[in-house]
């Protein structure tokens, strides 16, 4: 006995949450019948609405509920009217706690909290089809910048964890804005050969390590799988130190001239560079990262 007590009060202590079902409402765990003014209705909008529920609830206009209600309605500034459970209660505005109406479920519900409750859901139901198109707007351009962002990371130009976290930084704060389409490349280390271009006597193959102190890259498409861009270069090589000039890159492959001092009597000598993105080589399986709010996180990073 003392269990089943237990789960009644329970039960009678928690409001199910309001709804509409057919000509009734579902409110403080039963089924109530609105004023026929109030549910027959075929309200469009805010002031047809609140013109029905002054005349359905007739001399209780002056309650305090119901005039704070109308006031609202009136002009609602795309405030929810849901009714939502909290213990005991049904509350309306229950985020707003100046404009909060509490139902008490403990006892019998007043017909004209039964009308403002009915009129609530369906002022609801009329800020829902009014939003709908926008809603189904803004899913769509969230939809495409979720896609856009799993692509940039599956099909894109790898990002060192420096470069994610710059190009991170460029990411805005609102959702609808779409992805970047210029990538920034900084400090990023690549490897190739170097071709020396004095003459064909004197040619030469050298290996060679190159990174790039900064620049760019243009996605082509719409997919992040092609991209062009340049840099400027610092190379290394095995026989003539160290190099400076540019080069152009072309999805992963890199091509470029390099300027590189002769050792004692040797003239500077101008080099062809070729080379295949080092991060590619080394890091294949980008899909770990999977998800796009680690990368959103990058912008908050120290």
């Amino acid at each position: 006995m003392r269990c089943a007590a237990i789960v009644l009060f329970l039960y009678a202590a928690c409001a199910g949450a309001a709804e509409l079902r057919g000509d009734a409402i579902f409110l403080c765990d039963a089924l109530r019948r609105p004023s026929a003014a109030i549910i027959t209705s075929e309200a469009t909008a805010y002031s047809k609405l609140a013109e029905m529920l002054a005349a359905a609830v007739g001399n209780e206009r002056s309650r305090p509920e119901v005039a704070r209600f109308l006031a609202v309605l009136r002009n609602p500034q795309g405030r929810s009217f849901d009714v939502a459970p909290e213990g005991n209660t049904e509350k309306i505005f229950r985020s707003v706690p100046a404009d909060t109406i509490t139902i008490s479920c403990g006892s019998a519900v007043p017909q004209y909290l039964v009308d403002l409750s009915t009129a609530a859901l369906l002022a609801e139901r009329i800020r829902i089809e009014h939003e709908l198109p926008a809603m189904k707007t803004r899913a769509a351009i969230l939809e495409k910048a979720s896609r856009d962002a799993e692509d940039l990371l599956k099909n894109g130009l790898a990002m060192w964890p420096w470069e994610l976290w710059l190009n991170g930084l460029r990411l805005s704060d609102k959702d609808a804005d779409p992805l970047f389409r210029t990538q920034w490349v900084v400090l990023r280390p690549s490897a190739g050969i170097e071709i020396d271009l004095r003459g064909q006597a004197s040619a030469d193959l050298q290996a060679s390590v190159m990174l790039e102190p900064l620049g760019f890259v243009r996605y082509r498409g719409d997919s992040y799988a092609h991209w062009w861009g340049a840099s400027l270069v610092v190379t290394s090589s095995t026989r003539r130190g160290a190099g400076i000039g540019a080069l152009l890159r072309w999805d992963n492959y890199v091509i470029g001239l390099t300027r590189h001092k002769g050792e004692g009597s040797e003239p500077d000598s101008t080099f062809l560079m070729v080379g295949v993105d080092l991060y590619d080589l080394v890091n294949k399986k980008r899909t770990e990262l999977k998800d796009w709010d680690a990368f959103a996180r990058l912008r908050s990073a120290p």
